[in-house]
């Protein structure tokens, strides 16, 4: 079955309500501050440059939704801020997509079980796929 904001819904995963171009601000915000963050960490800690870079793909896809009216709601969070990502995107941002939620699996792993797994190219990957996240969302926001 293919997902749709209809699915999320009936999941009770969000909710609709009203826009908030002010906390879809302060993502943006937060997630250009997680980009450069994960920059100056990428010599320090590779598995915390990799988390901020994930975390700023994640602030920016927040952004998405408060500016179109969306709120999480329920369990899992950030496997619904993926997916409503892979909604939003489509077909054209799925193999983007699979990479972002592939961030999101190995972000868990390396904070909860397995530190000093991550390697310098999926770092600078995920800063690379956050900066490119963050300036699709802002060119639709705008």
């Amino acid at each position: 079955m293919k997902m749709n904001l209809s699915n999320l819904l009936k999941e009770s995963r969000i909710r609709k309500g009203e826009e908030d171009k002010k906390q879809a601000d302060e993502c943006i915000k937060a997630a250009e501050r997680n980009i450069k963050v994960a920059k100056k960490l990428i010599g320090d800690d590779l598995d915390w440059a990799f988390s901020v870079a994930y975390n700023s793909a994640v602030q920016a896809t927040r952004a998405l939704m408060f500016s179109e009216g969306y709120y999480i709601i329920g369990e899992n969070h950030h496997k619904t801020i993926v997916d409503y990502a892979i909604i939003k995107f489509g077909n054209k941002f799925k193999e983007t997509a699979d990479l972002f939620d592939r961030m999101r699996k190995k972000r868990h792993d390396a904070v909860y079980f397995s530190a000093g797994t991550i390697s310098e190219f999926e770092t600078k990957g995920a800063i690379e796929f956050a900066e490119g996240l963050l300036k699709r969302i802002k060119d639709k926001i705008d």
